[in-house]
């Protein structure tokens, strides 16, 4: 395993802890996991020994039973993760995607209820902002909670979800109240219990990639929830949701980092392995100039990554700095993985003899989900536009 940069003396105990979890659990299963029939089903097993390991409520509050890191910290985290298997980060970063607004914006009632046991891997939380219609435009919400004396009665659906299928609660945005006239309807984010009358999950089939991690659709059918479920004020749920994102996106990124920095170390150690013409390959110019590009691109894109992770750690704004490193993280993973591809030859097409396949499939949601490249890209110049 190459060495890896910090920036901070807190990253390197990250590491060894990360890499002796990676070396006893995930690399006897991952591939099972990602080779498993269809329908497949989040492996429950696994996801409590992660989170008995301190991984899955290592971000959240020491006080509601978390481990309280910093941003830095758990990017480092997260990095590690996928370096080891990008299906087991995302079951990692997934919890604390939705369990976030909890924590940052619920009620001490709320954050009792629910965080200590998501930390403990006890409760699966979902983040339920996607529909069919409201994707990149996340504003367009059409899923509605009518008010009903102390209650809400919530219909629509949900797409897109990660855990979506097997969540225990999800964090659900939604419009409150008749808002057919607005432009923009003002959206709130709503706490609601997996159990509760009307609410279904379903799991989506035939993934491409990470699919230890599963994703799901929520149907929500006359859904009844009492008003002390609101999450902070009517009206304030898309800045609680994009909050929510900056936060996530630095994670994506770190993911990002971490499969690429896999895919380099698995080319070169290829390169040095496959003998062409009498010679390893890793003789030959071409080879040396991919080798070259990838750990130059992954270099930068850990650098921008960390960065936005200190910002956050700092309390200011770093908005623009995660669409950054999630944009550029997300396409560097991808650029490495296919060089690394091309290096491997067939032998990094066929699963049976390389992990590039997998990490080919794996790699190419990051440039999808918490925000696409063009939505990373519409962040990022839409700053700089604004600012002179």
């Amino acid at each position: 395993m190459m060495k890896r940069y910090n920036v901070d003396d807190s990253q390197q105990p990250v590491r060894d802890w990360v890499h002796e979890f990676g070396e006893k659990e995930i690399s006897k299963v991952f591939i099972e996991l990602d080779r498993r029939p269809e329908p497949q089903v989040l492996p429950r097993d696994y996801y409590k020994k992660i989170a008995d390991a301190g991984l899955i409520g290592y971000s959240m509050p020491k006080e509601y039973g978390g481990g309280g890191c910093t941003s830095l910290q758990y990017a480092t985290m997260i990095e590690e993760l996928a370096f080891w298997d990008g299906p087991t980060s995302l079951l990692t970063a997934v919890p604390q995607l939705a369990s976030y607004p909890v924590f940052k914006f619920g009620t001490e009632e709320q954050i009792k209820k629910y965080i200590p046991k998501a930390a403990k891997g006890e409760l699966i939380p979902a983040f339920a902002l996607t529909e069919e219609n409201a994707g990149s435009d996340a504003a367009n919400q059409s899923t509605c909670a009518i008010e009903e004396g102390d209650n809400y009665i919530i219909n629509g659906k949900k797409h897109f979800i990660m855990h979506g299928d097997v969540c225990d609660f999800a964090v659900l945005f939604c419009k409150i109240g008749n808002q057919e006239e607005a432009k923009r309807p003002k959206i709130s984010a709503i706490l609601v219990d997996a159990d509760t009358p009307g609410f279904k999950g379903e799991t989506l089939q035939y993934k491409m990639g990470m699919k230890a991690a599963t994703t799901g659709r929520i149907y929500l059918d006359n859904v009844k929830v009492p008003k002390s479920s609101l999450l902070g004020d009517v009206g304030s749920g898309f800045k609680y949701a994009m909050n929510t994102l900056d936060g996530a996106r630095v994670g994506v990124a770190a993911q990002g980092v971490g499969i690429a920095q896999r895919a380099l170390e698995e080319a070169v150690k290829f390169a040095n392995n496959r003998i062409a013409f009498g010679a390893p390959i890793a003789k030959l110019q071409a080879i040396q100039w991919m080798i070259a590009d990838m750990s130059t691109k992954l270099e930068a894109a850990r650098a921008m990554t960390y960065k936005a992770a200190q910002l956050q750690d700092k309390g200011a704004r770093f908005s623009t700095e995660a669409a950054q490193a999630k944009l550029f993280a997300s396409e560097t993973a991808g650029f490495c993985v296919d060089r690394s591809m091309q290096i491997h030859s067939g032998y990094g097409y066929i699963g049976e003899f390389s992990i590039l396949e997998k990490l080919y499939r794996d790699q190419r949601v990051l440039e999808i989900y918490e925000g696409t490249s063009e939505i990373q890209r519409l962040i990022i110049g839409g700053t700089y536009l604004r600012s002179l």
